[in-house]
């Protein structure tokens, strides 16, 4: 739990969520606080605990806060929020970034989808993408490939948050056998997924930092659309 400014080094790729503890009033430089949270640490959800205050709920979003609990509620609530904000937070964020992007509207749609749906169980291929949207899988494949010049494919997305989901599972404590039933491939395809991206075996990938898997998929994916992405 962070209650003072300095806490974090831009070395350090272990934080996965930020707690930040205030009781009421809120004095103005907090929110200069979680500013500073939000540059150093980027990838990592910030919840403010304070206590229950009618002007508190003005703190979600505009403030780069991703959750907020009471100090009457900690023990219940905190552990339930952080692990729900460590496994939705940063995909959601980067599901409204390609939203606000120009990408053309179906591709965003399907992106947007896609990276939503990894939080949970992933979209298995470009087929079962296409037919959330009722479209042609060659049409999204080929908007894809519009956007992104070179060998970079649709189906390469999403293995590749099929093995962020995979990782994020993994990392949690459950073993590769149980992650495969829950996302329903075989180890072996896990395997084969994670050596075409990040380029790992499952016993690398399993001992890769969160934030640093995350980051090579913001590079590897996320930033080629965002900076080449065309109408």
């Amino acid at each position: 739990m962070v209650n003072g400014p300095g806490p974090f080094t831009r070395d350090d790729v272990h934080v996965e969520c930020v707690v930040l503890g205030c009781r009421s009033p809120v004095p103005p430089g907090r929110l200069e606080l979680v500013r500073e949270i939000e540059r150093e640490v980027p990838w990592a959800p910030v919840i403010f605990v304070t206590d229950s205050a009618p002007d508190i709920a003005r703190w979600l979003g505009e403030s780069g806060v991703s959750d907020i609990v009471w100090f009457e509620d900690v023990r219940t609530e905190l552990r339930p929020r952080i692990e729900v904000l460590c496994r939705t937070a940063v995909l959601f964020g980067l599901a409204q970034e390609i939203q606000g992007s120009t990408l053309s509207p179906a591709l965003r749609a399907a992106l947007a989808h896609s990276l939503r749906a990894a939080t949970d169980r992933p979209v298995r291929n470009v087929t079962e993408l296409a037919d959330v949207f009722r479209r042609s899988p060659v049409t999204l494949s080929q908007a894809f490939r519009r956007s992104r010049p070179g060998e970079a494919t649709l189906g390469g997305f999403l293995g590749a948050l099929v093995i962020l989901r995979a990782h994020q599972l993994r990392t949690a404590g459950l073993r590769w056998e149980i992650v495969s039933q829950r996302l329903g491939f075989t180890r072996p395809t896990l395997h084969l997924k994670s050596k075409k991206w990040p380029g790992l075996t499952l016993k690398q990938l399993a001992r890769t930092p969160r934030q640093q898997l995350i980051a090579k998929f913001v590079a590897d994916h996320m930033q080629p659309l965002l900076n080449g992405g065309t109408r």
